[in-house]
């Protein structure tokens, strides 16, 4: 499914990023490393994001 609109990038795109990512991640860094370093728009796609985010850093042990 798609995230964002503005700058196209879908939920694969996110969670490939994750994957790649060390430790816990941080909304913001992964919209720009997603969208090819742009700022965000509407902001309609930052709840789904902030929930792909959230679920991946509740997965990280301390």
């Amino acid at each position: 499914m798609f995230v964002c609109l503005c700058h196209p990038f879908s939920d694969k795109k996110v969670k490939e990023h994750l994957e790649k990512s060390q430790g816990r991640a941080r909304v913001g860094e992964v919209y720009s490393a997603c969208s090819e370093g742009n700022k965000p728009n509407c902001c309609q796609c930052l709840e789904t994001l902030k929930d792909i985010v959230k679920t991946h850093n509740n997965t990280i042990t301390a």
